[in-house]
């Protein structure tokens, strides 16, 4: 298990509000910023006070007073999931904010709150890092922001494009200076037989970044990756989600797959264009995925509008969702 900070993992001071459990009198559920709901027990709150929110995908140190209860066994690292309480879903955890914090506050470094980045498993991931020509080193990472804690950037039912959110680790492909270049999230990789990332590398991708130079390839490598396998145990596999142009940025999401698909390249998998409903979303983020070859369930779905636009909370529009089902059982 490896932990890193992540500028868009935050421990947010909310502000609390209690609603009713269906089942259970000692609960109530709190609904953090519309899309998380959280269960609580309600004698430890009350309306307007602050709480600290932390989201799933948390790692916390078991060591400390606040999250004792978590402990088991020898472990002092405890991953935040989403569980079921009294037959609702709870998505992290919601502690007394610090003394004098304020609503909006990032609070992470207080708790001692650090990101979870899954360990790669059954591959090397290999590969030097390599020193990439300034069109590309410029580059920002690749990063999306959930939709439980933006569940009004999309108008509520304005057409978006929806794709499933594959499971691996993310990858990027360029073709510039007669050169092919390849890269994980953070780095420009040197060629090498045991990168998984240049292991994933078709003829068809090249052909695409070859005709179209400058332009980045951006999606996931799966597989022999991490736990979800998608029916291939020792082989990697790449899937497209994103294309950039040199100059304009990310292409439309119409636009970018029937561009690839006329080059035979392999995409995630295409869910459907629907009027946006955040409670639809969410089921759609659960179930089998639709990988071919997949005998598992899916990690969930990224959401994307029909036409590229920025929004000054988070820049790029475009939001994942996890399935519960997969924050249950991985």
């Amino acid at each position: 298990m490896e932990f890193t900070v992540n500028s868009t993992h935050k421990v947010e001071v909310v502000e609390v509000k209690l609603r009713e459990h269906p089942n259970a009198d000692s609960l109530s559920i709190v609904d953090v910023h519309g899309g998380y709901p959280c269960c609580v027990r309600t004698e430890d709150w009350q309306d307007g006070d602050l709480g600290a929110f932390i989201p799933p995908d948390s790692v916390v140190d078991v060591s400390r007073p606040e999250f004792a209860f978590l402990a088991k066994g020898t472990k002092t690292r405890h991953r935040v999931k989403c569980v079921k309480l009294r037959g609702v879903q709870s998505f992290g955890l919601l502690m007394k904010a610090p003394d004098g914090a304020q609503v909006g506050d990032d609070v992470a470094e207080h708790f001692g709150v650090e990101h979870y980045e899954p360990e790669m498993r059954g591959a090397c991931t290999g590969g030097e890092a390599i020193e990439a020509p300034p069109a590309l080193a410029c580059m920002s990472r690749y990063d999306i922001d959930s939709m439980r804690r933006y569940p009004h950037l999309f108008a509520d039912r304005e057409m978006v494009f929806v794709t499933e959110k594959i499971h691996g680790a993310n990858a990027r492909y360029c073709w510039l200076d007669d050169k092919m270049w390849c890269g994980s999230r953070a780095e420009w990789k040197m060629p090498s037989t045991q990168s998984i990332w240049w292991r994933a590398l078709t003829d068809e991708m090249e052909a695409f970044c070859k005709c179209h130079p400058g332009y980045v390839l951006y999606g996931e490598v799966y597989g022999a990756v991490q736990e979800l396998r998608y029916g291939l145990r020792d082989k990697v596999r790449f899937a497209a989600f994103d294309v950039h142009h040199p100059t304009n940025g990310y292409l439309d999401a119409e636009e970018s797959k029937d561009l690839l698909r006329d080059y035979g390249v392999r995409r995630v998998p295409f869910i459907g264009i629907l009027p946006y409903d955040f409670d639809i979303i969410c089921d759609l983020a659960e179930g089998e995925s639709c990988v071919p070859g997949a005998d598992h369930i899916r990690e969930g779905v990224v959401v994307k509008p029909l036409k590229e636009r920025w929004h000054q909370s988070i820049g790029r529009v475009q939001l994942k969702v996890v399935g519960a089902g997969y924050l249950q059982k991985s």
